[in-house]
């Protein structure tokens, strides 16, 4: 992958965004990117922390395994997106696993990189926290939507989420398998199904495998979400 790309991906991300030139390029150099194939962990719960990730490519989940051997999916990541940088900063082991959901090309990011040029340049300091900002309001976000939305509320909130980042708002495509999805989400496969079934019978949505129509965008935000 070329020096160019990695740099393009390192300054669309919300991490190094607000870095100069001379900065992204001197990350883009020292960065390697990693191939993994569907089903390949980037890391497991238990690994130390060796620098942080941007996806470039393909599809990652971020979870956890109870003792059971039942998975509660945390996160799902798209390319662009970042990860694994909390526990960079802390120096602890990963609480979650890291897998990769569709082949994956993975940007790492070397700790010993971004640890000197913490220590070096306290510009960089600063705009390092405001990209974290940036996710621990994200992450606040999503903390309200589990904790204080109803089920239907909770996906309603994802669909309009993945619309706002379409580039035809009515016509989104579920990034993972539905099973995934209500993990995401903190659902059961079964009340997933009885929500979609609603919304189509009330004719807000139209499913058609992973693929789903809004039919109505002001009609879906503005429905009662009680069940």
């Amino acid at each position: 992958m070329s020096l160019k790309v990695i740099s393009q991906a390192l300054k669309n991300s919300s991490l190094f965004k607000e870095l100069s030139y001379d900065q992204i390029e001197r990350i883009a150099v020292q960065s390697r990117v990693i191939d993994f194939s569907k089903g390949q962990s980037v890391f497991n719960r238990g690994d130390r922390a060796i620098g942080l990730y941007i996806l470039l490519e393909g599809q990652l989940k971020l979870g956890l395994t109870s003792p059971q051997g039942s998975e509660k999916i945390i996160s799902i990541i798209s390319p662009g997106e970042s990860f694994g940088e909390a526990i960079l900063y802390l120096e602890r082991q990963f609480p979650i696993y890291a897998k990769a959901i569709l082949d994956s090309k993975v940007l790492l990011v070397p700790k010993s990189l971004i640890f000197s040029m913490l220590g070096s340049d306290p510009q960089y300091a600063i705009k390092m926290l405001a990209g974290l900002s940036i996710r621990m309001h994200q992450l606040i976000q999503n903390i309200e939507m589990l904790s204080l939305q109803s089920s239907t509320q909770r996906f309603i909130t994802y669909m309009l989420q993945i619309s706002a980042k379409a580039k035809d708002a009515t016509k989104i495509k579920l990034p993972a398998n539905k099973l995934t999805i209500a993990s995401l989400l903190n659902l059961t496969p079964e009340t997933l199904s009885r929500i979609l079934t609603k919304l189509q019978q009330l004719q807000l949505i139209e499913v058609e495998g992973s693929s789903l129509t809004i039919a109505d965008i002001k009609k879906l935000r503005s429905y009662d979400l009680s069940i």
